[in-house]
């Protein structure tokens, strides 16, 4: 169905001329584009681009505070959004210690390490193979 898809419109419809290609496919595949996430058995999304940004940020800062200004992202919703993400996954992903700079911080844990590197990877070779076609 994809090939078939991809070498053209065989069809009179809308307008268009049987057997002439509707849009060519390289201006096809540029206008493609791809989401990555991953979801739970009940099929909650709970870990995708918006919440490994911030991951990859706390991690970088130490704080969750410190984070949120690098990516402009306000501190109640990355703590919404950790909260939901760690409901829906059934991990703890922020380890996190009260206290400001002298006292506290936020680091990741194994299990969201773990989870960072195969989105990461996942996402790269998406990515990959969107360039490649």
């Amino acid at each position: 169905m994809a090939a078939s898809f991809l070498s053209g419109c065989r069809a009179s419809c809308d307008g268009c001329t049987p057997g002439r290609v509707r849009m060519a496919e390289s201006e096809l595949l540029a206008n493609l584009r791809f989401r990555l996430w991953f979801e739970n058995s009940r099929g909650e999304a709970f870990f995708g681009e918006g919440i490994a940004g911030l991951l990859q940020a706390i991690d970088r800062q130490k704080s969750i505070s410190l984070a949120c200004k690098d990516i402009g992202m306000s501190y109640r919703y990355a703590l919404h959004r950790i909260s939901i993400a760690e409901k829906r996954s059934g991990i703890k992903l922020v380890l996190r210690v009260r206290g400001g700079t002298p006292k506290g911080g936020s680091e990741l844990t194994e299990q969201c390490r773990f989870l960072l590197q195969r989105y990461l990877e996942a996402k790269r070779l998406l990515q990959g193979f969107a360039k490649s076609m």
